[in-house]
């Protein structure tokens, strides 16, 4: 008995679904050996797949699949496929402690990993059924030797792939052995870091540069708007008491309208009594008159009404004739159903008393068939206890029988495998002299193609140097178009940078022309409100550039005049306007001024002055020449001041402007100056810019598309020439390799060449040794054919007996099936009755339904003939009521037509009566229309009033959200200095009384009007500049920090790759050196001799270099691993795992049918170095080979019971002592049995047998056999 390991081992594997394992299947192991078995295609490799699988494997190649859903069972011929495929794997021995120290959490010593795939693609993990990730998995096993690329996991297919892999390939394994999967894994994601920082710290560093510039920007505006806040403030103070002033002069003059309206409400009210006397005389003629409309009227309404009850008594008689003739046919008709019933009713009491006879006789029917059943379930069941005791003897005889025919046909199976085995050697001697016949040639054949190789191989350098001169050319044609797209890209990026500008300012403009930026809130609210405004002045008229600044000082406030229609458009406006309290505006109606005829000037006069009429300067719509003709028809634009003097003086009743907005009105006022303001505060000029800017865009946008063209042929040239020249490239490396590849195959070729002289030495030493195995089988033959016969005759006697056995069985079996059908006969007949029984039963009640229902219709049909009579009566007597109430209608009816004729006659009367009273009112009315229309236009005058009293305090509220009405009144003192500026001062009413002063007015308005122009001239303003100049600075600080800490970061992140580099470098190079002395000395001792050896492909970068493995059996040069035969490929493979084994050995290794391409010498040799390692590991083997499964402690079998669905048959042997024979295998000798049901314990050789014959196990599932020397 092996001693008790503390190791980690597989616990138990459990698979629904997967592959071959339709049912629910699982596997329970132990530490030590473990043998699957069974034949070919019985689904035994699906159980190293299972583990692979369940161990994160996502290559559906590597699992022999094309797609990830061939896993799942895919159906039979008997069943359906699933549509989920589930493994789960039970790890125990885990030392939790040893799992932190990997870097693994996890506080269990027995886990259990299940993996789970639905055939719609959907996968789920789980780590002791806790859902997880496929990463946890990975990150699980990661180091330990029992990942998905574990080498613990060795299959005949990919082990041979580690020897002829390419050598980059084979370090994955090397990597695993050395515990460094998991520190590349923190590598790569230490990378993927790195990466990302780097992104961050790009990105952080443009927002850095473009927060830097907005800061910039910013403190330039923050700065204005401060500005602005001060001049503002001023403005605000300035214009309260300038609005105050203006406000107790327009409450004064409220005043003295509201007493005049009084005096005019008082001569009103005197004709007012007037004329109610009046009105209530005619109100009193009106009601009499409207006593008699209403006696008329009720009087024609009670003669309609006598008509239209005339109309319904006729009617109604003409419906009572109806209804009589309508009853005597329903009488008629029940008569007639009543005798249809009685006669039914006759006919259902016969039928009654029919079946009621036959449900009598079908009674007596039923209770015969039942007792004939009875007698033959009582004889069917003595027949059947015979037969179960003659099948138990049969059964007896047969396992007896069965028993002998195993023996015999395991002695025939070994007679039929030495003839085989004598046919092989007969068929190998005639392959190998026809091999080594082949080999001779072949080495003729290899000497000529080595002289065609050198030849092929030198054309082919000639031709990769002419190609590698192409190349040079396309790229000094590359350059020179890169040298071309720089300089156009540049150019194209001024173009668009200054088209940006450009569009920038556009869109600006367009949005303070849309927002009506510069205009008054009156203004503002009508255009917005009223949808007949038909636009503003400024809208509707075009000025050249060069007259702008002269019409908009002439115009002035008429540019934000609102053009409409008509005169009500303008009354709506105006009315909107007042009960809103939105603002004041000026509105002129078009048709107001369209027959006003046109003002012209003299052109001979101001052609002298070189001026110019500013009304046809202006372009606009035929409807506004009226308009413009009053404003400009008077107005000359002349080229300087002087000249508007002079012109002034020869003709008085003209304006003069010049261009520079230097203006002298008709009444000899002269006006001028010019602010620093920007051209987008002036409505003509922004007007004009925007459309001068959509001329510059357009010219821009043709500039752009041409240069963009260009720019597109030239990056078309060049991606043209880089694939030209990537192709040209790309054949010249093919070239280049090709050559290398044919210089590989030409030393390959010599190499072939050193092989084949090997190989005819090899076939001629197994020719010789073939001779002398069939001189040994010889002697085996004889000695099995005479145990043959001894089986033979025993076979015979046995096979007797069961079949007099048999005969006995099969005529109790034809007693049974006679008298199981005279059974069923009598059952079908009981059954017939029962169900004749039954319809008569189901008869009956709807008979008797049937009866009442005829019975009680008979009765309604009589009770309906009465009701008829009853109505018949009742309609005739309606009939002549009727009749009488006509003629006393009819008599009605002309009374009241005579009446009606006298009322219309006193109607008239009433009428004349009214008009006379109402005409002598008439002229009482005129005279009070006339005070009222005077009392009217007082109110208007003071609505107007009032409303420029709330018009100036919504004015104020509206524009510094202050009532005029809670402003304390200020005293001010004004001056002007010399330079024309005028100055504001608050003082008290003390000062201004010691001084004999008075506020000027007129001088508070031209201060106001002067801070007004400050703040046009500063432009748009951003009042939220300051706050975000402050956010801003706190941003750019904050993104500073970022900044630094990405850079901390960044430095950590490459010393962790360093330490990890320096570390792993380190694990891998102990490690690779531990493995490669193995490797030399394992080598030795499988093959006997010979030399092998690891060779790092590149010392210097041991952390990517490939590793190449060099092999020579005993008496081989040296030469190219993959000319090995398969049992030397596999068996050097062999010695490379296990010498991984000796460095870091894997908790559990499987054996995939590594054994099959192996002889028996190779065998033994496998089996003694597997033994070394037995305790280390734990294994699990999938083999043919009877030697392979001698080591074996627990057995399982594959069967195939069912096509297509795998199943398991278990074993378990527990064994005290191994030991070597003469071959290196191990010898059992059992000494006692002891199993856990009734059944006989079984060889490894049985259950093997049982495995490949498909026979069913289950019952010895659970059979445990004890051993021992």
């Amino acid at each position: 008995m092996r001693s008790d390991l503390s190791f980690v081992y597989l616990k138990n594997l459990t698979a629904l679904g997967f592959k071959s394992f339709a049912d629910k299947t699982s596997l329970d192991f132990q530490p030590g050996v473990t043998a699957i078995v069974g034949p070919n295609g019985c689904g035994k490799s699906n159980v190293s797949d299972a583990l692979r699988w369940v161990l994160g494997e996502q290559s559906a190649k590597a699992l022999r699949g094309s797609g990830m859903a061939d896993v799942i069972f895919n159906g039979t011929d008997k069943r359906k496929a699933l549509s989920m495929a589930e493994v789960s794997l039970t790890i125990g021995g885990i030392d939790v402690d040893q799992l932190k120290t990997a870097g693994v959490d996890l506080p269990f010593n027995e886990v259990t990993v299940t993996r789970r795939i639905f055939r719609d693609g959907g996968s789920e993990y789980f780590i002791n059924k806790v859902s997880c990730r496929l990463r946890d998995i990975q990150q699980l096993f990661m180091g330990t030797g029992m990942g998905r690329a574990s080498y613990g996991i060795m299959a005949q297919g990919n082990i041979t792939q580690l020897i002829s892999s390419k050598a980059d390939d084979r370090r994955t394994v090397f990597e695993e052995a050395a515990g460094i999967t998991r520190f590349k894994g923190q590598k790569k994601e230490a990378l993927r870091k790195l990466d990302y920082t780097e992104q961050n710290l790009l990105r952080v560093s443009d927002t850095i540069r473009e927060v830097k510039r907005q800061i910039g920007s910013l403190q330039r505006q923050a700065s204005k708007a401060q500005r602005y806040k001060e001049v503002a403030s001023e403005l605000q103070s300035l214009e309260s008491q300038l609005a105050c002033y203006q406000l107790v002069n327009l409450q004064d003059s409220v005043q003295q309208s509201q007493k005049s309206i009084s005096d005019f409400k008082g001569k009103s009210d005197d004709f007012s009594e007037t004329i109610a006397d009046g009105e209530r005389q005619i109100n009193e003629a009106r009601q009499q008159r409207a006593a008699i409309e209403k006696q008329v009227s009720d009087a024609q309404e009670k003669g309609a009404n006598l008509q239209a009850e005339l109309e319904r008594l006729e009617s109604r008689i003409q419906f009572s004739r109806e209804r009589i003739i309508e009853l005597d046919e329903q009488v008629s008709k029940a008569h007639e159903e009543i005798a249809e019933a009685e006669q039914r009713s006759s006919n259902s009491e016969q039928e009654l008393v029919e079946i009621t006879d036959k449900l009598g006789t079908a009674d007596i029917a039923v209770a015969d068939k039942r007792r004939i059943v009875e007698e033959k379930q009582t004889d069917c069941k003595a027949i059947e206890q015979e037969l179960n005791q003659r099948q138990e003897a049969l059964n007896q005889a047969q396992t007896e029988s069965f028993s002998v025919a195993q023996e015999l046909t395991r002695v025939r199976n070994e007679l039929n495998n030495l003839d085989l085995q004598k046919r092989g050697n007969m068929v190998r001697l005639e392959k190998l002299s026809a091999e080594k016949l082949q080999l001779e040639e072949e080495q003729l054949r290899l000497h000529e193609r080595l002289g065609e190789f050198s030849s092929d191989v030198e054309s082919r350098k000639s031709n990769a140097q002419n190609r590698l001169g192409t190349v040079e050319e396309r790229q000094h044609r590359l350059i020179e178009l890169e040298e071309n797209l720089v300089k156009i890209t540049a150019d194209l990026d001024d173009l668009l940078r200054t088209q940006a500008e450009k569009r920038s300012r556009l869109n600006v403009l367009e949005q303070l022309q849309a927002s009506n930026e510069g205009v008054s809130a009156g203004v503002q609210a009508a255009l917005k409100e009223s949808k007949s405004a038909l636009g503003l002045l400024a809208d509707q008229i075009d000025v050249p550039e060069e007259l702008v600044f002269a019409i908009e000082t002439a115009l002035g406030r008429h540019l934000q005049m609102i053009i409409t229609s008509k005169i009500t458009d303008a009354k709506t406006i105006l009315h909107l306007l007042t009960e809103g309290k939105k603002g004041r505006a000026d509105i002129v109606a078009l048709d107001f001024l369209s027959k006003k005829e046109l003002f012209k000037i003299d052109q001979i006069k101001i052609e002298e002055l070189g001026g110019v009429c500013a009304f046809s300067c202006v372009s606009s719509d035929d409807s506004l020449k009226p308009l413009l003709n009053l404003l400009l028809g008077r107005l000359v634009i002349v080229p300087d001041l002087n000249s508007a003097i002079l012109g002034w003086e020869k003709n008085r009743d003209l304006d003069f402007v010049t261009k520079e907005g230097e203006l002298l009105s008709r009444h000899g006022v002269l006006s001028g100056g010019r602010g620093n303001g920007s051209a987008s505060a002036s409505l003509l000029a922004r007007k004009n810019e925007i459309t001068d800017l959509k001329k510059e865009l357009d010219g821009l946008g043709g500039i752009v598309s041409e240069r963009s063209k260009e720019k597109g042929d030239l990056q078309a040239e060049q991606i043209s020439l880089k694939a030209g020249l990537q192709q040209v490239q790309n054949e010249l490396r093919q070239q280049e390799v090709s050559i290398a590849t044919s210089e590989g195959e030409l030393k390959a070729l010599q190499n072939s060449q050193r092989v084949l002289e090997q190989k005819i030495e090899s076939v001629t030493f197994e020719l010789n040794g073939l001779g002398d195995q069939e001189s040994e089988g010889s002697g085996k033959r004889d000695q099995l054919a005479a145990e043959m016969v001894s089986l033979e005759e025993r076979e015979r006697v046995s096979g007797k007996s069961v079949d007099e056995v048999i005969n006995v069985v099969e005529g109790l079996r034809g007693k049974r099936d006679i008298a199981n059908a005279e059974l069923t006969d009598a059952k079908v007949g009981l059954a017939s009755e029962e169900q004749l029984l039954a319809a008569f039963k189901r008869q009956l009640d709807p008979l008797k339904l049937r009866l009442d229902e005829l019975r009680q219709r008979v009765n309604q049909r009589r009770r309906d003939i009465d009701g008829a009579g009853e109505k018949k009566a009742q309609t005739e007597s309606e009939i002549s009521n009727s009749i009488q109430r006509i003629d006393l209608v009819r008599v009605e009816r002309e009374q009241s037509s005579q009446a009606v004729a006298k009322m219309l006659e006193q109607k008239i009367e009433a009428d004349q009566k009214v008009e006379k009273r109402e005409e002598s009112l008439r002229s009482v009315r005129t005279e009070l229309s006339t005070s009222q229309e005077r009392r009217s236009q007082l109110e208007v005058e003071l609505a107007q009033n009032n409303m420029m009293v709330e018009n100036l305090c919504e004015r104020m509220q509206e524009k510094y959200q202050i009532d005029l009405r809670d402003v304390k009144t200020e005293y001010l003192k004004t001056s002007e200095k010399d330079s024309g500026e005028v100055e504001v001062v608050f003082s008290t009413a003390d000062e201004m009384q010691a001084e004999g002063l008075e506020t000027d007015w007129s001088c508070v308005e031209k201060k106001v009007s002067e801070l007004q122009d400050r703040v046009e001239r500063m432009g748009p303003v951003n009042l939220v500049a300051i706050e975000e100049y402050e956010e801003t600075e706190e941003r750019y600080k904050f993104l500073t920090t970022q900044h630094d800490d990405l850079i901390k970061a960044k430095e950590q992140l490459l010393d962790v790759i360093e330490q990890i580099n320096n570390e792993t470098t380190q694990m891998f190079k102990v490690t690779f050196e531990q493995i490669r002395e193995n490797f030399r000395q394992l080598f030795k001792e499988v093959f006997e001799g010979g030399k092998a050896d690891l060779v790092l492909v590149d010392e210097e970068d041991m952390l990517n270099s490939g590793i190449e493995i060099v092999a020579r059996p005993p008496g081989k040069k040296l030469q190219n691993i993959s000319l090995l035969s398969g049992g030397e490929q596999t068996m050097t493979a062999v010695s490379l795992m296990f010498s991984i084994y000796q460095v870091s050995p894997s908790p559990f290794c499987v054996l995939d049918e590594l054994d099959a391409p192996l002889d028996e010498s190779n065998i033994n040799r496998f089996i003694r170095v597997l033994k070394r390692f037995i305790n280390h590991s734990q294994f699990l083997v999938i083999t043919h080979n009877k030697r392979t499964i001698s080591m074996a402690d627990t057995l399982y079998g594959v069967t195939m019971q069912e096509h297509g669905v795998s199943k398991i048959v278990s074993a378990r042997f527990q064994k005290t002592e191994r030991e070597e024979d003469s071959t290196g295998g191990r010898e059992t000798k059992p000494v006692k049995s002891r199993v856990s049901s009734s059944k006989a314990a079984k060889s490894k050789e049985e259950v093997t047998k049982e495995s490949s014959e498909g026979n069913d196990g289950d019952n010895d599932a659970d059979d445990v056999i004890t051993m021992g020397k």
